[in-house]
């Protein structure tokens, strides 16, 4: 995914599934989304709709985030939600980062991402590959990642033929979702939906003294309230 939080709002239910059936899944981060604006809402130079009130780090026991320190920040919370998600859990959970830049991401990076972590866990081997929606989405990273895997899939769909898009929850109700033939993932069970839940609570972890900014809630609150009142994912193939 192209950032910390996507995986969650986007995918939460499936990743849930797979390790919850034992299987081995390997999260892709290919940035640690340093561009995002919550950082200004962090240092107090703009104001967070969902917190209400000006930040001010002085007062609240913390230094102004650089882009080194948030980026740090938003993989510890990612590592903390997604964990969630495994919590319990027989599966096998392993992270990779790409290091490429946020809001720069190019398909022809995004490619080299892809193939690098299915060399290093299936040499040669199929993978299945799950990513963003190249078709309905707006932000150019996402549409990158996406269209990244398409290729891929096309190109070599011995390898890569297994290839899953997903739509995050501001473009449920896209009108593009009239191109794409889409389908509902749902939990099975009880204990998959409350570790999407977790998941999703756990980007408004608030705890500056231990390096935890809430920063997925303080950036984008509508996506994740509306995982958390119905957790499910929407996909198209």
């Amino acid at each position: 995914m192209a950032h910390p939080d996507d995986e969650v709002l986007g995918m939460g239910v499936a990743l849930a599934e797979h390790l919850a059936a034992g299987q081995d899944v390997h999260l892709l981060w290919l940035s640690r989304g340093t561009a995002s604006g919550a950082r200004d809402q962090l240092n107090g130079t703009a104001l967070s709709a969902w917190w209400g009130v000006a930040h001010d780090p002085a007062a609240e026991g913390y230094q102004p985030l650089g882009v080194d320190e948030f980026g740090a920040a938003r993989i510890a919370e990612g590592t903390a939600a997604v964990r969630c998600l495994a919590a319990g859990t027989v599966g096998t959970l392993t992270l990779h980062e790409a290091g490429l830049q946020d809001g720069a991401i190019t398909q022809a990076d995004a490619e080299a991402a892809i193939v690098a972590v299915a060399d290093r866990i299936a040499p040669g081997g199929p993978v299945r590959i799950k990513t963003h929606s190249h078709i309905v989405d707006n932000h150019p990273d996402h549409i990158a990642a996406g269209r990244a895997a398409r290729a891929l899939h096309d190109g070599n769909p011995n390898r890569f033929g297994d290839l899953r898009q997903y739509i995050l929850p501001p473009y449920w109700s896209d009108p593009r979702l009239s191109q794409v033939s889409e389908s509902w993932d749902v939990p099975t069970d009880a204990g998959i939906t409350q570790r999407v839940r977790n998941a999703s609570r756990a980007y408004g972890a608030w705890s500056p003294a231990l390096g935890s900014f809430a920063i997925g809630w303080h950036s984008v609150p509508s996506f994740f309230s509306t995982l958390d009142a119905n957790p499910r994912c929407l996909l198209h193939l």
